[in-house]
């Protein structure tokens, strides 16, 4: 199955159903979280994730690829360019149903739940996570089960995974009560040091 719904995944579905019926060579870029992978394995089970034509040999076998950067090499028959949710705001709604139907489905959840504001900070990435939170902590007494169910599975950094919390934390004030004043006001928080942590974490 591929996800295209709009004009631009669907020219993209016709080089890929192109090159997975006459095997050809694809090189597959973008930022972190566009879809890489799931585009790289509808045309091919065998692919090479990170590719870097520095430390590759070539040989005549099928080379589907995907790297976070462009290049220019005549192995490939065809590069293309995933760009992110921030240029695509068309699949940005659809992929949200996409994954609030899969979360439902997956976690046996079948709250109805919004989205009002997608983070797509991280392309599907994030959006994804998004989602899944908002499913599992639906109810405040849910959200530190939540967590502990999360970490038990997956985890970052103490340092990465402050910075997500915070950043949620401070999105979410934000969307509530509009000015950094209010902000500081509800979490007792310095406002310069509030400021300066916002800006830090791009919110």
């Amino acid at each position: 199955m591929f996800l295209a719904k709009s004009a631009y995944l669907q020219k993209i579905k016709k080089i890929a159903d192109m090159a997975k019926e006459l095997k050809l060579n694809i090189y597959i870029y973008g930022e972190r979280g566009v879809g890489k992978t799931f585009l790289a394995k509808y045309i091919s089970p065998k692919i090479i994730e990170n590719f870097d034509i520095k430390h590759f040999e070539k040989n005549s076998n099928w080379i589907v690829a995907t790297g976070t950067h462009p290049i220019k090499d005549k192995l490939f028959s065809a590069i293309i360019e995933l760009k992110p949710l921030k240029e695509r705001p068309e699949d940005v709604k659809y992929f949200t149903q996409f994954f609030i139907k899969e979360a439902q489905e997956e976690l046996k959840i079948y709250q109805d739940i919004e989205i009002s504001s997608p983070d797509i900070s991280e392309n599907l990435n994030s959006l994804k996570r998004q989602i899944y939170r908002s499913l599992l902590c639906t109810e405040k007494d849910d959200i530190l089960d939540a967590l502990f169910n999360y970490y038990t599975k997956e985890h970052k950094t103490f340092e990465d995974e402050i910075k997500d919390f915070e950043k949620t934390l401070f999105k979410a004030m934000k969307e509530k009560y509009r000015s950094k004043l209010k902000i500081s006001e509800n979490l007792q928080m310095n406002r310069v040091t509030l400021t300066k942590k916002m800006k830090a974490l791009d919110v």
